[in-house]
């Protein structure tokens, strides 16, 4: 049995590539306009030779929270959500739109070509029913109305009580 303390971890990795002709700064931008990072705190790391790759690692659910408000004020919950939940209630990685990150939106794409310098990758795991957390994250939508949206406390919690 578990006790009633337990939270569940999320963890997150955020991927991008960093080819000849870009700037390494402009991609790091692009990133935090997604997932907000400080190089010095967090663990970031730059692999490559020709293309490089930009590794981002980051714990806890307080990183998806810039990211989980522009999901609203965008109007692309449902997008997200089908994005983000495969068929078999899996979590998949997340691609966003690498220039239009650059310039500080939000654009989730569904295939790697729509980004002509490559799309940045958002890969998320999660502790807990991965619904919960698409529930939390981008919860379902009707007529443009939020029909369930699980609060940071399920999202940590699961469906048990947590700590009073």
């Amino acid at each position: 049995m578990g006790s009633n303390d337990s939270r569940f971890n999320i963890r997150l990795e955020v991927r991008a590539e960093i080819y000849p002709t870009e700037d390494v700064r402009k991609v790091l931008q692009a990133i935090n306009t997604i997932i907000p990072f400080d190089e010095e705190r967090d663990d970031v790391e730059i692999v490559g030779n020709d293309v490089k790759t930009v590794i981002v690692r980051k714990e806890g659910h307080e990183a998806l929270i810039k990211l989980r408000s522009s999901f609203r004020s965008n109007r692309i919950l449902d997008t997200a959500r089908s994005l983000l939940l495969s068929r078999s209630g899996r979590l998949r990685p997340l691609k966003f739109h690498k220039q239009a990150a650059y310039s500080g939106k939000v654009r989730l794409c569904d295939e790697d070509d729509i980004s002509p310098l490559g799309v940045i990758i958002l890969r998320i795991e999660y502790g807990g029913d991965p619904l919960i957390l698409a529930n939390w994250l981008s919860p379902q939508t009707e007529k443009g109305k939020i029909v369930k949206e699980a609060s940071t406390h399920e999202l940590l919690y699961g469906s048990h009580e947590g700590p009073s």
